[in-house]
């Protein structure tokens, strides 16, 4: 059976694949299909000599059947995890503080990649709701978190290299059909004045993201995939006095825009400002929020007129409310 039809994959296939590709591999337990799994089917397997994470992407969006997905978008987060791993294009960005996870094996055919289990720490939206920590450490995060994208944005500027190794546009189109083309009659079904006219902001911006980018984006920076855990690598114990950062899910990585990934990260975090159950987690996330994007614009220093400017801060803004109407009505977009 293939491990990227409609139902994904079973234990046993997950399992099989394994002795097949990773024979030094002894499973301890069976699969153990991890929540919140939105594009893809993911799995943790115990086992020796460490746990490993299985990541299958079927032809569709894997919470929702009726949209299809290239499922080749495994490709680009393989990719990615290389490109930062050792000896990858981007090593120098990564740090013990902040990186994806490491990248094990990747079955192109059959859509498959097996990385590094970060352990079961929390995402950012979890560990900043928690409230047991205090601005101090919110902040560090998120200027951890703004060098690291600022860097990677920076150091991937117009390199004609890493432009053809992250053309992803195929998940632009994707966005623009699904999202930005959708907040018209999202704004419709709210009663908006100005429904017309946020739609075609939209929908200019989605065109936008259709031709030819800047710099490697992550494409999926929100708090999901931001995991933050309780100590950098053990390899490096001069950085565990801080916490480390892994930055999982990067199938929508592109050479595209950097308002893309700060607009997306700026939305999730001024959701979780209007959610956070108690004052103290409203100033961390505050806190988290405006070290990010201090930090992000430090990190792209003389970069930044030609990189984002004032014309990045508009995209942002327009992604900003067009991430916001997907997330208040994720369900309307399946029956627009």
């Amino acid at each position: 059976m293939n491990m990227t039809s409609r139902t994904c994959a079973t234990p046993e296939q997950v399992l099989e694949h394994l002795r097949r590709r990773i024979p030094d591999f002894e499973a301890a337990r069976q699969p153990e299909p991890l929540p919140g799994g939105y594009l893809n089917c993911v799995w943790r397997v115990p086992g020796r000599p460490q746990p490993i994470i299985v990541k299958v992407a079927p032809p569709h969006i894997a919470a929702m059947p009726n949209i299809p997905l290239d499922p080749g978008r495994i490709v680009i987060e393989a990719r990615s995890l290389a490109a930062f791993g050792p000896r990858g294009v981007l090593v120098d960005v990564a740090s013990p503080a902040v990186r994806p996870p490491r990248l094990l094996d990747f079955d192109e055919q059959a859509h498959v990649l097996v990385m590094e289990d970060v352990g079961t720490c929390p995402d950012l939206g979890t560990w900043l709701r928690k409230g047991g920590h205090d601005e101090e450490s919110a902040g560090e995060i998120g200027r951890y978190l703004g060098r690291f994208i600022g860097t990677l944005h920076a150091r991937s500027h117009d390199d004609a290299q890493l432009a053809e190794l992250f053309d992803n546009r195929t998940i632009q189109r994707t966005r623009l059909e699904v999202q930005y083309r959708a907040v018209k009659d999202l704004c419709v079904r709210a009663g908006l004045p100005d429904a017309d006219a946020l739609g075609s902001e939209a929908v200019a911006l989605g065109n936008l993201l259709q031709e030819p980018g800047l710099c490697v984006i992550m494409g999926d920076l929100w708090p999901p995939s931001i995991l933050v855990t309780d100590e950098a690598d053990n390899k490096h114990p001069a950085d565990n006095e801080h916490p480390g950062i892994r930055i999982i899910d990067w199938e929508l990585a592109h050479f595209g825009r950097p308002s893309q990934d700060v607009g997306h990260l700026v939305a999730h975090l001024w959701m979780h400002i209007h959610r956070t159950p108690t004052d103290q987690a409203t100033a961390q996330v505050r806190a988290a929020l405006q070290d990010f994007l201090t930090a992000y614009r430090s990190a792209l220093g003389e970069k930044f007129g030609e990189l984002f400017g004032l014309a990045g801060v508009r995209e942002s803004a327009v992604h900003l409310g067009a991430e916001v109407l997907a997330v208040a009505c994720p369900f309307c977009l399946l029956t627009l």
